[in-house]
């Protein structure tokens, strides 16, 4: 699955409110898991600056200049209406070599235009002994959003659905720890599992409705987005009236190397 960045720039990710959707539904996780705070321990007492590439709502910035004030923290977006600091792209940083003591990937590396590349750029920017921290989900995470699409698309009519549209498989936790380890030498990996159990389908059909600009366009001829979320909802809310809630696998890990 390509990435197109006018997409991310000019529907996905033209501000945070459909990052925020998705987000939300963490709120149900089972344990629950601050990731953000067991990321940003992985950055020992590293110097500053800091790049918090693909900001997203902010909550690695924000945590960061709470703890640790005197941290200068730089937030990097490839969208202006995601309100970063500076507009640019992981494959092409607009930072000097060297520039940076740490640097932040988290959940974005799958839409860099090339993974690779991308971790090469966050190694040029770093100085010796900088840090980076970047996060993925696994396999198996979500896997309930795949059978979701499946389902819906057959109620629908389509006897052969096309695979599921999920732009994460570009960078996932078990190709991901090798590509940094090619690009980095070496890395330090903490996964975390959990479930995600969700009494109400809203915010479950808001998450699937966030994804809108990415999949719309993989539904096979004929098929509408508003007839395909309703057969989402009619999917999610049957599960929640039989078993009581809607349940996503939850597979995280975070990935910290040094340069």
């Amino acid at each position: 699955m390509t990435v197109d960045h006018s997409i991310l720039v000019g529907e996905a990710y033209a501000d945070n409110s459909r990052l925020a959707d998705r987000i939300s539904i963490y709120a149900w996780q089972q344990p629950r898991i601050d990731i953000v705070d067991l990321a940003l321990r992985r950055l020992g007492t590293v110097n500053g600056p800091v790049l918090d590439v693909g900001w997203g709502t902010g909550s690695y910035t924000n945590r960061l200049r709470a703890t640790r004030p005197e941290l200068r923290v730089v937030p990097v977006d490839l969208s202006a209406g995601m309100g970063p600091e500076v507009v640019g792209e992981v494959d092409r940083l607009p930072f000097a070599d060297g520039s940076a003591g740490a640097a932040l990937a988290m959940h974005m590396l799958y839409l860099a235009t090339e993974p690779r590349t991308a971790l090469r750029e966050l190694r040029r920017v770093l100085r010796p002994g900088g840090r980076l921290l970047a996060s993925t989900n696994g396999r198996v995470a979500s896997r309930e959003l795949a059978d979701l699409w499946d389902t819906a698309l057959r109620d629908l009519g389509v006897v052969d659905p096309p695979p599921y549209p999920n732009p994460g498989r570009r960078f996932l936790l078990e190709g991901g720890v090798e590509l940094v380890r090619e690009v980095f030498g070496a890395c330090e990996v903490d996964e975390y599992h959990s479930e995600i159990v969700v009494p109400d389908a809203t915010p479950v059909v808001a998450y699937v409705n966030s994804c809108r600009a990415e999949q719309a366009r993989h539904l096979p001829d004929g098929v509408t987005w508003a007839s395909y979320l309703a057969a989402v909802e009619g999917g999610i809310r049957a599960e929640v009236a039989r078993t009581g809630a809607f349940r996503l696998t939850g597979h995280v890990g975070v990935i910290a190397a040094t340069s």
